[in-house]
C-alpha cells in the first residue's frame, strides 16, 4: 500500500568501459536531478543486454520512466556499439532514455 502512494526515485545507471567513471559526467548526472547514481566500470559490450534489462525490468512499467542509462568511456566507437545494444535490449513499455 505505501509503495503505491510513494513515487519511485530517479535512478541513473552509469555504465563505462573505463576503469573509473568521469568525475565530470558524475557531477553532470547529479546536477541533472537524479536521486541515485549507480556506477558500473570496466563494462564489456556483451554485458550490456543483461545490465539494461535488469535495470528496466526491476522498476516495472510505472517506474521505468524514472530510470536512466548513461554509457560513457573514451572509446567512442565502442560506446556507440554499446548504445545500440542497449536500445536493442529495450521494448515497450520497458524503454528508457
Amino acid at each position: 500500500m505505501a509503495d503505491q502512494a510513494r513515487e519511485k526515485p530517479f535512478i541513473l545507471h552509469f555504465l563505462t568501459t573505463q576503469k573509473n567513471i568521469s568525475p565530470f559526467d558524475a557531477n553532470m548526472a547529479r546536477d541533472a536531478g537524479f536521486d541515485s547514481i549507480f556506477t558500473y566500470t570496466n563494462v564489456m559490450q556483451d554485458e550490456i543486454t543483461g545490465l539494461v534489462q535488469d535495470a528496466i525490468f526491476s522498476r516495472g512499467p510505472r517506474g521505468v520512466w524514472r530510470t536512466g542509462i548513461f554509457i560513457g568511456g573514451r572509446e567512442m566507437d565502442l560506446a556507440m556499439d554499446m548504445l545500440k545494444a542497449a536500445r536493442k535490449a529495450m521494448f515497450p513499455p520497458f524503454e528508457v532514455s
